[in-house]
């Protein structure tokens, strides 16, 4: 499974805002520039976010925008399946058995049941410093 820009980008967001939920509003640009990424493609991102109220937006000198709900009600499930076109572990062949199936079957519910179990209060709770390297492989 491989998750798009729009994804992980999304992803970095939303864990800014859940990191100053109920202290502060983050505008698009300084997520951005902490993050390295162009603030006119996260602005389409968060755009996403906005339309499945994710998110909320204030205008005016302290504005900018706040998760719609706190951090331990919104999971990575949810976020991804509003960037995302497809979130697909295994892709199927028509040449799979039964016990090939089995398989793929049980890595797509795995991975549905982290992404839907996973909220963001979770990942700001896990202790960064036992993450070695930011690509995992298998």
């Amino acid at each position: 499974m491989k998750i798009s820009t729009r994804g992980r980008y999304g992803l970095y967001f939303m864990l800014a805002l859940a990191r100053n939920y109920g202290e502060r509003k983050r505008s698009v640009k300084s997520v951005a520039e902490e993050r390295g990424i162009s603030d006119l493609y996260l602005e389409q991102i968060v755009a996403n976010l906005k339309k499945a109220e994710l998110v909320k937006s204030t205008r005016g000198a302290y504005g900018g925008y706040e998760l719609n709900l706190p951090p331990d009600e919104i999971t990575v499930g949810k976020i991804f399946r509003t960037l995302e076109e497809n979130i697909v572990a295994v892709e199927g062949d028509d040449k799979d058995t039964d016990t090939e199936r089995y398989l793929w079957g049980r890595i797509r519910d795995a991975l549905r049941d982290v992404l839907d179990h996973t909220s963001l209060q979770d990942m700001l709770n896990h202790d960064e410093d036992e993450v070695d390297d930011y690509m995992f492989y298998i």
